[in-house]
């Protein structure tokens, strides 16, 4: 069975404000498009209700807007995902390194970080993010360092799944 990978909101928000901006990379959402027609990528709902707060006119909420239905995974009426977010709300009041304003943020029911988390221990999937692990970092919960706190989660930068599914012109490869 092939990986599935879902996405976190940074590489969405970095990729139109920088790398994929799409005045001239729009072959990098075409791509995430063609990997969801594939079965491979997708992100969740927290992804895109964060997605949707960006203004009218907004290219990367005109693109949320326009992504077929099944792209953005539920998380909320999944009830695998919530008890896995049980289990990664548990973790954080329970960890001791963290700040405790770095925990109320990632526990934070608006926020993807924590539903990321526990769609991808409910169901196998990879996490995407743009996010390195820092784990002398106590301001912030870093979403790589988590997964390996909470366990049985992976998580890879976006340029490794462009490495293991993009040609060279973004055409996608299984």
């Amino acid at each position: 069975m092939a990986n599935k990978y879902i996405i976190d909101f940074n590489v969405f928000i970095q990729g139109k404000n920088f790398h994929y901006h799409f005045a001239f990379c729009e072959g990098f959402w075409d791509w995430v498009h063609e990997g969801f027609d594939k079965g491979v990528i997708y992100s969740i709902g927290k992804v895109r209700a964060e997605l949707l707060e960006g203004k009218k006119g907004d290219e990367a909420r005109r693109w949320t807007e326009e992504m077929p239905d099944g792209f953005f995974l539920d998380d909320v009426g999944d009830a695998a995902v919530m008890k896995e977010y049980a289990h990664c709300m548990q973790w954080a009041n329970a960890d001791k390194h963290y700040q405790p304003a770095a925990l109320a943020r990632f526990a934070d029911v608006k926020r993807a970080d924590a539903f990321l988390l526990a769609y991808a221990r409910a169901h196998g999937h990879i996490v995407v993010t743009q996010e390195l692990s820092q784990p002398e970092k106590k301001k912030e919960v870093p979403i790589p360092d988590a997964a390996l706190k909470i366990g049985n989660i992976k998580t890879v930068t976006i340029y490794e799944l462009l490495r293991a599914h993009a040609r060279p012109t973004f055409v996608f490869k299984p």
